[in-house]
């Protein structure tokens, strides 16, 4: 059996193993003290930078984004409040958030930009 954090890292950088990993991290229950690994603006737009390639399905990305959301395993970067938490509610829930689609990542793509605009100012 793998390392709870080796799944949890694994299930953050490959959408395509994020079913099989959650069925090994079911083993360890829902529940973690503290995150093993950190979900950042950097891991989102790399998925989604293989979206526009073709490399992940709208699918693929949707059920990533529910199964990284929410888990007490993962810390996202900004806080459970920030611009990265925010765009995975918005990859998970297409039917409130508008289609996965090539808007949707520019809309992310400027949501970090004005979060890091702020920050710097």
């Amino acid at each position: 059996m793998r390392e709870r954090k080796d799944l949890v890292v694994e299930l953050i950088s490959d959408p395509k193993a994020a079913s099989a990993v959650l069925q090994e991290l079911s083993v360890y229950g829902w529940y973690c003290e503290k995150p093993l690994a950190t979900i950042t603006k950097q891991h989102v737009l790399a998925v989604l930078k293989r979206f526009e390639h073709a490399d992940f399905s709208a699918a693929e990305i949707q059920a990533w984004a529910n199964a990284v959301g929410g888990r007490t395993d993962i810390g996202f970067e900004f806080g459970p409040d920030g611009c990265v938490e925010e765009s995975l509610y918005w990859l998970a829930h297409p039917e409130l958030n508008g289609a996965i689609n090539s808007a949707l990542c520019e809309r992310i793509v400027a949501l970090y930009e004005r979060r890091r605009v702020k920050r710097v100012s």
